[in-house]
């Protein structure tokens, strides 16, 4: 095989592969934005607030200060919000879970003021460790969704990088055939 059947060669398989690239790149950009808008369709009609900074305890300010007073719409301040109930959480019934309060509540011959207590506890928990569940969920698509946004960018960029090359590729074999046959004659002359 010659070098300008295989430069030919070569340059439209990186063609293909280059468009094939750039579709699957679009695709993910797509994906990632879809994904991104999505969560923020989901977390803003509920309106969930960080407090201001005035109304956070010392370690509220270190975990989640950077926040304050914004309204969660993305997913990185659905993590941080559910940071913050978090920590709300842990002082409900000193640190234990929903599950383990729960299960206290319902031990047999448990004083009934000591069940309701733990049975109002174990409501409390339930539902802060849903809307912690909720946020967390929506901060692990957003993070899924920017990564593939970025790697939609790599995409298309290897894939434009890679059209280039192609270019360059089918530029070369058509100079080849070009500066052959003066070869071929020069090799005649010398002959």
């Amino acid at each position: 095989m010659n070098r300008t059947m295989w430069d030919k060669i070569v340059s439209g398989a990186g063609v293909v592969v280059a468009i094939a690239l750039i579709m699957l790149g679009a695709a993910a950009m797509y994906g990632g934005n879809f994904g991104r808008s999505n969560v923020q369709d989901r977390l803003q009609p509920e309106k969930v607030v960080f407090p201001p900074l005035a109304a956070m305890t010392p370690d509220e300010k270190i975990q989640v200060g950077s926040f304050a007073g914004q309204t969660v719409d993305t997913g990185p301040e659905a993590e941080a919000f559910a940071r913050y109930i978090g920590g709300h959480l842990a002082g409900v019934n000193d640190g234990k879970t929903y599950s383990e309060t729960s299960a206290a509540a319902r031990v047999e011959g448990l004083d009934p003021n000591i069940a309701a207590d733990l049975s109002a506890k174990a409501d409390t928990l339930f539902k802060g460790e849903t809307l912690r569940s909720i946020l967390l969920n929506a901060y692990g698509w957003w993070t899924v969704a920017t990564i593939a946004l970025y790697v939609g960018f790599a995409l298309i960029i290897a894939g434009a990088a890679l059209a280039v090359l192609s270019f360059l590729g089918f530029r070369h074999a058509r100079r080849t055939v070009e500066v052959a046959p003066s070869v071929a004659t020069a090799r005649a002359h010398a002959a």
